[in-house]
């Protein structure tokens, strides 16, 4: 019966997301142990994590640095990047830990040169150039291994 209820909230949201029906959903996910800790560390850094569609058209996750928010689209779940887009507007908001302002924080991160020409298409097609290493360290870390680990560690270390 609880699959059924699941299935059903999953549906109605996909529904009101293609539909563009603001659907406010703060219910949290169930989250793996892993990423519960990441955004227990978030909130504890003083970040709000919302599971809802994002106020920016077009976005699966997106990082407010003025009011310190985090949104994650429902439908990233479905779609199985929920991970790395949690990842991904994580990193933001750790890069905003040291001064407010969203600066990276200069991790040596090792990614397979395959990896590594499909983020500099993102970051060519998406993005101004300003922009290119806070985004090129977000995409970067969605695939380390020790990607929330690290993050938790900065949190602790400079929010």
């Amino acid at each position: 019966m609880m699959k059924i209820k699941s299935w059903i909230a999953s549906i109605a949201l996909l529904l009101a997301f293609n539909e563009g029906i603001n659907v406010r959903v703060f219910a949290i996910p169930n989250l793996s142990i892993e990423l519960e800790s990441l955004r227990q560390s978030l909130e504890k850094a003083g970040f709000i994590v919302k599971f809802e569609k994002p106020p920016a058209q077009g976005t699966y996750g997106l990082f407010n640095v003025k009011k310190k928010t985090i949104w994650i689209a429902p439908i990233t779940k479905e779609m199985g990047i929920f991970k790395a887009t949690f990842v991904h507007e994580a990193v933001h908001a750790a890069q905003t830990c040291k001064t407010g302002k969203l600066e990276p924080i200069g991790w040596n991160l090792k990614v397979d040169s395959a990896v590594e020409t499909a983020v500099n298409s993102i970051l060519y097609r998406n993005y101004p150039s300003e922009k290119f290493e806070i985004e090129r360290e977000a995409f970067l870390m969605q695939g380390q291994k020790d990607a929330v680990e690290k993050l938790k560690a900065v949190f602790k270390k400079n929010c």
